[in-house]
């Protein structure tokens, strides 16, 4: 009953929860007691058990894989240097097409199931009421993590095989959270790193015809640990992870209007805008090897 439902009102039962942001849409069914509970089953009981499956660099949306541990895999010894990319638009580069290939060949699910599973992830691309027929992976959608890692997953691999290939004399800690990825290594100069990037950014493009991952070529940085190298909002230390530099501006502000708050609503809410970032501030600087 709860299947046939949503896939009778599916289009009606998701909607675009925030503005686009360069033509990234968020959708969500959090209005929609039943679509919501159906795609929270595809992930907690499709999905999530093959979390094992997943090779030890990938972080994001998996369990127990989060960005600190993923910053942490980063770490290690002195005279490192960091090199960061991100994908563009990653989920809306999974067409509905690859995700049902990912459930038909890879699950081995029947085509009718694959095919019901891959239209309850996908949306078509746009703005919702835009009249576009083409569908890809739906951007918030709790199934989207863990299907935008296995889509590209031979991608991710084969990146990782090659570049810690190319880099096996320097011992390359190489990490991958959702679309953005930090290689890190040690004595390596900055023209050399340069080429590790044009090398990353070729396998990404070129290595899967029917799934290139473009990256922004503005959002890329090779930088020194030693000149304050950050990943996913995270400063990297020789052996020791600290606040990156605006999450401690965020936090030293509301610290600072906690003090002149004038009313006692306004000084609960920055209280626990407080505590909350303490807590986070206390995990990142616990993550010491």
């Amino acid at each position: 009953m709860l299947l046939n439902d949503v896939l009778k009102y599916f289009d009606a039962y998701w909607y675009d929860s925030k503005r686009s942001k360069k033509g990234k849409y968020v959708r969500s069914a959090a209005k929609s007691p039943n679509l919501r509970k159906l795609l929270r089953l595809i992930n907690e009981k499709i999905l999530a058990p093959h979390d094992f499956r997943v090779p030890d660099f990938i972080f994001g949306g998996l369990f127990e894989r989060d960005n600190i541990q993923a910053a942490q895999h980063l770490l290690g010894g002195r005279d490192k240097i960091f090199l960061k990319m991100d994908i563009k638009s990653f989920f809306e580069q999974i067409s509905e097409k690859r995700v049902f290939y990912f459930f038909f060949k890879h699950c081995q699910c029947t085509k009718e199931a694959a095919t019901i599973l891959s239209k309850l992830c996908c949306v078509p691309k746009g703005p919702r009421g835009s009249g576009e027929t083409e569908k890809i992976l739906a951007r918030g959608f709790a199934t989207s993590s863990r299907l935008a890692v296995w889509c590209n997953l031979n991608t991710f691999t084969y990146l990782q095989l090659k570049v810690r290939s190319k880099l096996y004399r320097n011992d390359p800690r190489i990490a991958i959270y959702v679309d953005d990825i930090g290689i890190a290594a040690k004595g390596v100069n900055m023209e050399r790193m340069q080429k590790i990037k044009d090398f990353a950014v070729r396998i990404l493009e070129k290595h899967d015809s029917n799934q290139p991952l473009p990256v922004h070529g503005n959002k890329t940085r090779i930088i020194l640990f030693k000149d304050g190298a950050e990943y996913l909002g995270i400063k990297l230390g020789r052996n020791k992870l600290s606040l990156g530099a605006k999450t401690r501006s965020r936090y030293d502000k509301i610290k600072l209007a906690l003090k002149s708050a004038d009313t006692a609503e306004k000084k609960k809410e920055l209280q626990e805008k407080y505590r909350a970032y303490s807590r986070y501030k206390r995990n990142v600087q616990t993550q010491v090897r």
